[in-house]
């Protein structure tokens, strides 16, 4: 990207974009579910990863925004914009993934982990295929110790955008979920030759999530 260019895009679109979206984000309605004792929003002993879908970072960035939480964002251009938005919404950010810096990175979240973040991370992400739970969510919880928390959000009414990952805009004035399932812990012991089980756990439970959470939410499309 040359200077010009980048110019216009980190110091006047990104700012006006996050500023309209939060203009428009203070018109949503959105509550938790299934949230006791896992909530980023409140106080509790255990620190935790949040494993979600691509499509579904913009919410989380903005509700779970100030919260101590901390995040990976990949070494492409694009990574490079998603970690400066989130970290206008107070997301402490890494740069990696799996294809790049991933163990350098994973060894800076554990870091971040053991100083009392949550790690939030998408499963999908950065590129995909949609829905598909890459590992490193798995080696990141045999690394800390922490648990894996599925986490999804769904709303009455948003767009979806005609990228890869399907992402999701709520519009003005929706109403939206989000909805945990059940804490999984990773031994630090785990073979290799169980690691695809354990993505196909974490995709089945985010699935059933999902349906729930949009199901609640009254989202049909979305």
């Amino acid at each position: 990207m040359k200077p010009f260019q980048r110019l216009l895009v980190f110091k006047i679109a990104i700012p006006a974009a996050v500023f309209v979206f939060k203009m428009i984000a203070a018109t949503f309605n959105i509550k938790e579910m299934n949230a006791e004792n896992i909530s980023p929003r409140k106080p509790r002993a255990k620190k935790y990863i949040f494993a979600f879908k691509h499509s579904q970072l913009l919410e989380h960035i903005y509700f779970y925004r100030n919260t101590k939480m901390a995040s990976l964002g990949s070494l492409s251009r694009d990574g490079e914009i998603a970690v400066v938005i989130a970290e206008k919404f107070g997301i402490t950010m890494l740069r990696g993934s799996s294809s790049r810096g991933g163990a350098a990175a994973l060894l800076g979240l554990k870091t971040l982990s053991e100083q009392g973040f949550d790690i939030a991370l998408t499963v999908d992400g950065p590129r995909g295929p949609l829905g598909t739970v890459n590992g490193g969510v798995i080696y990141l919880a045999k690394l800390t110790g922490a648990e894996i928390i599925p986490s999804c959000f769904a709303c009455d009414r948003g767009i979806r955008l005609r990228t890869w990952d399907k992402f999701l805009i709520p519009k003005p004035f929706s109403k939206g979920l989000f909805n945990f399932g059940k804490p999984i812990k990773i031994p630090a012991d785990l073979a290799d030759d169980k690691i695809d089980g354990i993505k196909e756990i974490i995709r089945a439970d985010l699935e059933r999530i999902n349906t729930e959470c949009q199901e609640a939410a009254g989202g049909k499309n979305v």
